[in-house]
């Protein structure tokens, strides 16, 4: 699976706005890639669109996911620090 950086991010604001960057730009090479005849290119050229396209759409479908699990962590990590400091 190619990386697109996504699920690098530690930060869920970073990791929106870079899923939010991932689906537009899937939208704009989704426009350029209709106006491609896949057929008359090389076999191996047609693969590496065709494999960037399936990697590119689990990343999207997967990335809001990822986004909440990141925003849960925060919330989490904020609530101990939280009762660490009534704690001490």
């Amino acid at each position: 699976m190619k990386d697109f950086g996504l699920f690098a991010e530690r930060d869920a604001a970073r990791a929106e706005r870079k899923l939010g960057e991932l689906t537009r730009f899937a939208a704009r090479r989704e426009i350029m890639l209709e106006t491609i005849d896949l057929d008359a290119l090389d076999r191996n050229t047609a693969f590496d669109i065709l494999e960037t396209d399936e990697d590119l759409a689990e990343t999207i479908a997967f990335g809001p996911i990822y986004v909440h699990h990141l925003a849960t962590l925060e919330a989490q990590r904020a609530e101990i620090a939280a009762s660490l400091a009534r704690a001490a």
